[in-house]
């Protein structure tokens, strides 16, 4: 092989022993070649390893367990069942009618209550409305006092809806609204005629005050015509008497006509009172009804929710979605107890819980929240993969099993409730099964991951 085959200048071979250069001479390319190769394959697998990071993951085994209680389905009042509508190992969803109650006597209630409860609500109209027709302005001054009552014809408003409904109970309303306005107009209508009255004495007591008054001025005057001539012996002394007798007479009838006019006005303002007073006692009367009708309306209507509550329970509904594992009650016409147990369901909701056991020296990094990967025994995970989770709960010391193993008890929350089979077809996950649960604690290189055992093994190297 040439020199120059070889890349050896003359110049390099100066510098070598004579061993060294028949030894670089006879080499063959080629295996130069590879071992730079496999010098570069190990640089690039260094740089490689250090970058390229792996999950550092905690295994535990575990089982899958309810994500909640066994859900035994009650009745509070009980009574006698209609229909049994499910069956043992029956799935069934949130909400799903499970039996029926005999609701009659139930139904029989409530809208007993009902009919009441609008019959009260309708009073309470009625009273409101009877209270907005009527108004007082006690401010006004007594000698208008009857501007001081005020009454308008507002009826009672209901809703198309109560009107379709209760025909009757709006027409008795309406009809009894009506009548306690007649009543209460009329009653004022007697007072404003009873104070007319007065005010027309007392006009006709203050005309005669006047025509009184000037007859006796007339009188006396004649009388002090009369006097001197009767002094005189002109006029006969018993006609100034007489004068004299009717003008006393005139004086008492005018005096006694002047008393009377207080004494009127005091009876018209004293109907005045009693006109605002009738409406006063309207609106106190009505105000007291309608205190106690809401008093009743409110206690009614929490009733009634409580009767509706009964209605709706006498049709029993799946708590959740679940697997009907037992029904108490099969027989139609049977009679339940009040809070007997009527169905047990097995609930299987859209995630999983795993309930999964770690090393006590495995526990150092677990914190809830860390991603995991559940692996079910009963489905190859190669075929089938597994379901992701999150580490839920980690138990606060460890526990001890049968062998005397301690160990921590961890709970993981699937994403989903069932893997996918070939097909796309959903592959169900039950309580009991078997699985591994890998939480993913953190990454760390491929490097750290092959010098690990060496830098153990030299932490421990030399010791007794």
């Amino acid at each position: 092989m040439s020199k120059k085959a070889i890349s050896i200048s003359t110049h390099d071979l100066e510098f070598i022993d004579d061993k060294s250069a028949a030894l670089l001479l006879n080499t063959p390319k080629s295996a130069r070649v590879i071992l730079w190769v496999i010098v570069l394959f190990f640089f690039i697998a260094f740089i490689w390893a250090y970058f390229a990071k792996l999950d550092k993951v905690t295994t535990g085994s575990g089982k899958v367990i309810p994500s909640s209680q066994l859900q035994v389905v009650q009745n509070l009042e009980g009574g006698i069942v209609k229909q049994v509508l499910v069956k043992e190992g029956q799935q069934v969803k949130k909400g799903q009618t499970l039996l029926l109650i005999d609701d009659t006597q139930f139904k029989s209630d409530f809208e007993e209550k009902t009919q009441s409860l609008a019959a009260m609500q309708a009073d309470s109209l009625r009273l409101n409305a009877l209270l907005e027709s009527v108004t007082v302005n006690k401010s006004t001054n007594k000698t208008e006092w009857r501007q001081s009552v005020h009454v308008t014809n507002t009826p009672p408003v209901f809703t198309a809806a109560f009107k379709e409904k209760h025909p009757q109970l709006v027409r008795r309303q309406l009809n009894q609204f009506t009548g306690k306005l007649n009543n209460l107009e009329n009653q004022l209508s007697v007072a404003s005629q009873q104070a007319s009255q007065k005010e027309r004495e007392l006009t006709e007591t203050q005309a005669r005050v006047t025509n009184i008054r000037n007859s006796y001025n007339i009188a006396l005057k004649e009388y002090n015509i009369t006097k001197p001539l009767a002094d005189e012996g002109v006029v006969p002394r018993i006609e100034l008497l007489k004068l004299q007798r009717s003008l006393n007479d005139t004086k008492r009838d005018l005096n006694s006509a002047k008393l009377q006019i207080p004494v009127t006005q005091a009876a018209i303002q004293e109907a005045g009172f009693k006109y605002i007073d009738i409406a006063l006692q309207f609106r106190s009367e009505i105000q007291s009804k309608l205190n106690e009708t809401s008093d009743k309306l409110s206690s009614m209507t929490e009733s009634q929710v409580g009767l509706e509550d009964r209605v709706k329970r006498t049709t029993v509904v799946s708590p959740v979605n679940g697997t009907i594992q037992t029904i108490y009650v099969n027989t139609v016409g049977g009679v339940i107890q009040p809070g007997m147990p009527l169905v047990e369901i097995v609930p299987t909701e859209d995630t999983l819980l795993i309930e999964a056991k770690i090393a006590p020296q495995d526990i150092g990094f677990l914190r809830p929240g860390l991603p995991t990967i559940i692996k079910f025994s009963a489905y190859d995970f190669t075929n089938y993969g597994g379901l992701k989770g999150t580490l839920e709960t980690i138990s606060a010391d460890t526990i001890q099993d049968k062998e005397g193993n301690s160990f921590y008890q961890v709970k993981i929350r699937t994403d989903a409730s069932s893997l996918k089979g070939p097909n796309g077809e959903a592959l169900p996950i039950i309580p009991g099964m078997t699985a591994s649960a890998d939480i993913i604690t953190g990454k760390r290189s491929v490097l750290d991951y092959l010098l690990k055992p060496v830098l153990r093994a030299r932490q421990t190297a030399l010791r007794e």
